[in-house]
């Protein structure tokens, strides 16, 4: 219920209870018997005051039950064997409202009766009959609890605070009637309470919380006005009580009697005016209307509620409602609101446009009152489906031969009820632009899976598909464009499955589905068309369009579609020749890749046979490599094997003489234990001459440095074996962390041979970390290096060896005293088979080897030099190899690069 609703609610209770409460008053009055006068208030109170029901029950004088006496509405037929015993048992007084008002002498509300937990046992019957809330009020004879007023409303929270007041003020005035008929002597003194009942009531008329006026129907005469009036209208009471309703009223005089008379009459209760006030501004206004009788005489009063602000509220809402329609109206698609149960109750006019309708007549129908049952179906369950699980989703839907995306959302209105929202835009062109490309798509990647003829059938059938079309067919043209080769077609409408069957004619005979072809153009036809043969079954064309694929100028293929529901536009056309020149790159493509991969295998033949040439020529350079090396080993390992095989002929031969003198010694310690002085001097005799034979004491003293000869030549062996193996790193082909100056020395060992005959070596070594690369490729590099510097060197000169740190890279350097090189030799050092060499001297391959083994470890080879100046030749070597991998030690991405042990940056 709105709050103008809820506020009309509760004028009209407190205009009723106010003619109830001034009947009851004049009832109390006039009447002199209390059967008659409680009959007559539970009436009243019923007729007249808007209670349910009502009823009044007595308790004698020492009993302990209660007695109904009177009773008026529904529900109330079993008071009348009810007997309320007065009883204290707790449990029955708590949930028994009549027992609960009489033992405590208090008034006993019961705002929701239905669920009350105290009232359960009146929760039955209340449900029966519409009662909502109740109230238990004691009557009182001399100052005690005598009687009970009991009423039900219909109404949860019935008995506001006015109304308990006036609901107290009638109980207290029956009470009083009660004392006057059990003493007549006090029937004055009720007269006179009376009396002043009537002015609490004139109080309460005064004091209302709302403007009020008392009228007379007859001729409109404002018979008394509140303070809230008087304050309203801005006129005193003098002048304003001397006035006509008509005076302030804005509608005829007329019009104004006839509403009069309609409320006297209880045909009406509710009116809306517009009132002027008396510094002449008008204001719109609710008037509550009732009949009321005061000594006989019939009165209307009416409460006056001013609307006003909330009329210009409803105005604003009705500006904003019809702000909210225009920018509905202007959005780019078709928007609509629908209740919970999916009927229309805002659309705009794009959806009334779609439908050819006025907009307005779509308002309460469900798609099944305007779609055909197979998408209303559809478009019921999507929106059932939004409204079962809230937020918002987004639908694809085609209608009319377009295609539209549809957004739907639920929301709530104020008072919390679900509604659906939507928006629908039509998306036919970027439905369209997604089509061609993933057909396009499809068609790229089905290119070198399937036959020409499978890849032209699926893009005929996919042009077919996009367009809409009922037949499609696809013809190539000779390159002398007087002949035509049927390709493909669609299968169904035309004879065939598309496959096979092929069909060659002249251009000329074709019908206007190929002129096309004539005019270099695509053509259009939405008439009826006469396909003139041949087209494969003969089928009867209602439209079509066909398009010219063009190539160097001149068409190459025709692509076309037929028997579209609608009529062909623009966007089939850009279909066709889409489709039509992707299918003709790739066929043309195709044919292209064939005639290269058979060009292609004849390279690879000439490549192979040169690659076994090469591969021979690269061997033989590794042989002289080997043998070159070989012949330098076996020179440096001659010379210590030389004095070593010397030493050892001198060493047998002290041995031997060694032994003679030890034969002599043991010989002269036999004499000695023998005590035989002459065998005794010939022993003596005898170790003398070969002592001296032997040069003894020259022996003692040459025999350590035979020994240590011969020990530094085995070291000299073990040195050369040791730099050979470091040079050829055995078993190590991958990339890998490796220090490159233990190679780079033992390469300068291992070429020796070559040098030390030709120039001094000089080290200017710098601390390098250790760099990720094949350590045996890169002293392969440096031997060439060093070789070639040392055959650059005429007579005798110096040969620099370098290494160094810049940034993330290393560098190794080679530089001689040689002649040096002219501008033109350096242009070619790196080409294979170029030497400076005599013939027989060299292969040329030796720098050219190098510089492939720098350029696979993302190096740099280069060399400067000049005639007469000598070569200097660098490496330039990234310390990750290229490969961006961590050296060893490393902490992770954005760690220093070198190891835990630390080196020198650059």
């Amino acid at each position: 219920m709105t709050a103008h609703a809820h506020a009309h609610a509760q004028h009209e209770r407190l205009l009723k209870l106010y003619a109830a409460m001034l009947a009851c008053s004049q009832t109390i009055i006039r009447c002199d018997q209390k059967k008659s006068l409680f009959d007559d208030i539970c009436h009243q109170i019923v007729a007249l005051g808007g209670m349910k029901a009502a009823w009044i029950g007595l308790c004698g004088a020492g009993e302990s039950q209660v007695w109904p006496q009177a009773h008026a509405g529904d529900g109330l037929d079993y008071l009348q064997t009810l007997r309320l015993s007065m009883g204290r048992d707790a449990a029955t007084l708590a949930c028994d409202p009549v027992q609960l008002a009489m033992r405590e002498d208090r008034v006993v509300w019961t705002q929701d009766l239905a669920n009350d937990p105290d009232r359960v046992a009146l929760h039955k019957h209340a449900q029966a009959h519409g009662w909502r809330a109740a109230a238990a009020l004691p009557l009182r004879l001399m100052g005690k609890p005598a009687g009970v007023l009991c009423l039900y409303a219909d109404q949860v929270n019935g008995f506001d605070a006015v109304i308990r007041d006036l609901l107290a003020q009638l109980a207290s005035n029956i009470s009083h009637a009660l004392g006057v008929f059990e003493n007549d002597a006090q029937r004055r003194q009720v007269a006179f309470a009376l009396q002043e009942s009537e002015v609490r009531y004139s109080a309460l008329f005064a004091n209302s919380c709302m403007p009020m006026l008392i009228l007379d129907p007859v001729n409109g005469h404002i018979v008394d006005a509140n303070i809230l009036a008087l304050d309203f209208y801005g006129w005193d009471k003098a002048s304003f009580t001397a006035m006509t309703i008509m005076d302030v009223n804005t509608l005829a005089p007329e019009q104004v009697r006839l509403d009069m008379a309609q409320a006297a009459a209880a045909r009406r209760s509710f009116f809306e005016f517009r009132h002027r006030l008396a510094n002449g501004e008008l204001r719109d206004v609710e008037v509550f209307s009732r009949p009321v009788t005061f000594d006989g005489k019939a009165y209307l009063m009416s409460a006056i509620h001013d609307v006003s602000e909330r009329r210009l509220l409803q105005a604003q809402v009705r500006s904003t409602q019809a702000l909210t329609q225009s920018f509905m109206d202007h959005l780019p698609g078709v928007a609509f609101v629908k209740d919970s149960e999916l009927r229309l109750t805002q659309v705009n006019r794009q959806l009334g446009e779609l439908l050819g309708v006025p907009a307005q007549t779509l308002i309460g129908k469900t798609a099944h009152d305007i779609f055909p049952p197979e998408l209303a179906d559809e478009l019921a369950a999507m929106d059932r489906e939004v409204l079962a699980q809230g937020g918002s989703k987004s639908y694809d839907q085609a209608f009319n031969g377009r295609h539209r995306e549809a957004t739907l959302f639920a929301i709530q209105d104020d008072a919390g009820k679900p509604h659906l929202g939507g928006l629908v835009l039509d998306v036919t062109d970027r439905y369209l632009v997604n089509e061609r490309t993933h057909a396009m798509l499809r068609l790229s990647q089905m290119a070198g899976m399937q036959t020409e003829k499978q890849l032209l059938s699926e893009g005929l059938h996919a042009a077919q598909a996009i367009t809409q079309s009922k037949l499609g067919f696809l013809h190539f043209v000779s390159p002398d464009q007087a002949t035509l080769e049927l390709v493909s077609w669609t299968a169904g409408d035309l004879a065939g499955d598309g496959t096979e069957g092929d069909a060659c004619f002249p251009t000329s005979q074709a019908g206007l589905w190929a002129d096309c072809l004539r005019q270099q153009q695509p053509v259009i036809f939405n008439d009826q068309v006469n396909a003139q043969a041949p087209l494969p079954g003969q089928v009867p064309l209602q439209r079509l369009v066909s398009v010219p694929v063009m190539d160097g100028g001149r068409p190459s293929m025709l692509m076309g579609v037929g028997n579209k529901a609608a009529d062909y536009d623009q966007r089939d056309v850009e279909t066709l020749l889409l489709l039509g020149n992707a299918l003709w790159r790739i066929v043309s493509r195709q044919r292209a890749e064939r005639a290269l991969q058979q060009r292609v295998q004849e390279l690879s033949d000439l490549n192979r046979d040169l690659a076994a040439t090469q591969l021979q020529l690269l061997q033989s350079e590794k042989m002289a490599s080997i043998g070159q090396l070989a012949a330098g080993v076996a020179h440096e390992i001659n010379n210590p094997i030389g004095f070593v095989k010397s030493n050892l002929g001198t060493l047998a031969d002290y041995v031997d003489k060694l032994l003679g003198v030890t034969r002599s010694y043991a010989k002269l310690e036999t004499c000695l234990d023998a005590m035989d002085d002459v065998a005794r001097e010939q022993a003596l005799h005898e170790v003398r001459r070969r002592k001296a034979d032997a040069d003894f004491d020259f022996m003692l003293s040459d025999l350590p440095t035979l020994m240590a000869e011969s020990r530094d030549g085995v070291e000299r062996v073990s040195k050369i074996v040791m730099d050979l193996k470091n040079f050829s790193r055995v078993g190590e082909t991958e990339f890998q962390w490796s220090d490159l100056l233990p190679g780079l020395e033992s390469t300068i060992n291992m070429v020796w041979s070559e040098i030390k005959y030709k120039a001094d070596v000089k080290r200017e070594y710098a601390d390098l970390p250790p760099v990720f690369c094949v350590a045996s490729q890169i002293n392969q590099v440096m031997m060439n290096l060093l070789v070639n510097a040392a055959h650059a060197i005429g007579q005798r000169g110096h040969i620099t060896v370098r290494s160094g740190v810049d940034g993330a890279q290393v560098w190794l350097e080679v530089q001689d005293s040689g002649e040096g090189m002219s501008a033109a030799t350096q242009a070619r050092i790196f080409e294979p088979f170029f030497t400076t060499k005599p013939v027989g001297k060299g292969t040329g391959l030796g720098l050219s080897i190098a510089m492939g083994i720098v350029k696979q470890h993302h190096g740099m080879l280069s060399v400067q030099s000049a005639p007469g100046q000598g070569s200097t030749f660098r490496v330039t070597l990234p310390i990750d190899g290229g490969r961006g991998v961590l050296p060893p030690g490393s902490r992770g991405p954005g760690a220093d690069p070198r190891p835990a042990s630390g080196w020198p940056g650059p």
